[in-house]
């Protein structure tokens, strides 16, 4: 048992890793609601990330309770049998069925499942939620290129994941993984700035390839794509707040306002403008 709990967080691990969405979507019950109880077994990770309110889940004749900040992860073989929301504060949440490491998972699936509990509180990752809502915008949008897009956003939901169950155990990431994510953050942190990959990879210490592959296996796209995304989700951001289409292509490193018009259409499937007014109280 010992030596398959070290196994799940090596390089391996890692690598092996390769999520498909099978479903997403998103529930706002209502007050007092019970589900009519069933007995499914489930065939995959059933996950919830709670955003709002309070509520509880049976699962192999067991209840749990759950408020805002929760995710819940039902897992493979475990059986769904009812839910019920709160009387004056009921729940919202997304869900979202995912397949961690393909088509023959059941050896890492297992394992994984040994060390993921049905609740954690991830109160203390803010960035969990909007994540699992935008999966659910381009599950239920369908965009081109939106299976790409669905695994990039589902390995970013793993990531945090997998972190919080590391420092539950008290485990570090693999070497190559550490750095990976140092390159990461390195991007998220100097977005703005005309990065070049040789730069990424010299702060991470890895070379510019193995650097490249590290980003597709993990983010499903490259250092320089990965940072055109985090602009995208700041434009989306400052657009939100009443910025003009302009204004915000500026500040969010886009040098080319038609670039920007035109990137954020292939990504989020609609005008910057369009996604601005979308965003105002009617």
């Amino acid at each position: 048992m010992a030596r398959r709990r070290a196994d799940l967080w090596s390089e391996d691990f890692y690598w092996a890793v390769d999520p498909r969405v099978v479903t997403a979507g998103a529930q706002q019950a209502p007050p007092g609601w019970t589900m009519t109880p069933k007995r499914q077994r489930v065939e995959d990770f059933d996950l919830w990330c709670v955003t709002g309110g309070r509520g509880a889940v049976k699962v192999d004749g067991r209840w749990t309770g759950f408020a805002a900040g929760d995710l819940l992860a039902i897992k493979p073989g475990q059986r769904y049998q009812q839910e019920r929301a709160d009387t004056a504060d009921p729940f919202r949440l997304y869900f979202a069925h995912v397949l961690p490491f393909g088509s023959d998972p059941r050896r890492l699936s297992a394992a994984l499942s040994r060390d993921w509990p049905l609740r954690m509180s991830m109160a203390h990752q803010p960035r969990l939620g909007p994540l699992f809502a935008e999966l659910f915008d381009t599950f239920a949008a369908r965009p081109e290129g939106h299976e790409l897009r669905l695994k990039a956003l589902m390995l970013e939901i793993l990531e945090v994941v997998f972190a919080a169950l590391r420092r539950h155990g008290g485990r570090r990431p693999p070497p190559a993984y550490a750095k990976f994510l140092r390159a990461r953050d390195y991007v998220v942190r100097w977005n703005r700035r005309d990065l070049s990959l040789d730069e990424v990879a010299e702060h991470a210490d890895l070379s510019a390839s193995y650097l490249s592959a590290l980003f597709k296996r993990y983010l499903g796209c490259s250092p320089m794509q990965y940072r055109t995304r985090v602009r995208l989700r700041n434009a989306k951001r400052l657009l939100a707040r009443g910025m003009t289409v302009t204004e915000a292509a500026e500040e969010a490193g886009f040098h080319s306002l038609h670039y920007f018009s035109r990137t954020f259409r292939r990504h989020h499937g609609q005008t910057p403008s369009a996604f601005a007014d979308s965003c105002r109280r009617k």
